[in-house]
């Protein structure tokens, strides 16, 4: 997946990276909570993990595609009104 120059698409970058985080973050996370009776206790965290993970997907994307760091702004509340 390497362009004319040979530079990597940072698309491509993103997404292995992020794949990769998703794999050794969730992977111990499962088996914790498999394997220990204490680990039941977990499942109670598991959202805030995976909304952790989602944040860190959309900021991967925003830098696979040049974006700022801010988020956008709402389309239903815009700043200036018309």
């Amino acid at each position: 997946m390497q362009s004319r120059t040979g530079v990597v698409n940072r698309g491509v970058v993103a997404l292995v990276t992020g794949v990769l985080l998703c794999a050794l973050v969730m992977t111990p996370f499962v088996l914790v909570i498999k394997y220990y009776d204490w680990g039941v206790g977990l499942v109670f965290v598991s959202p805030l993990v995976i909304w952790l993970l989602l944040r860190v997907g959309k900021a991967l994307e925003r830098w696979s595609r040049n974006e700022s760091s801010s988020l956008p702004p709402d389309p239903d509340y815009p700043e200036d009104p018309l």
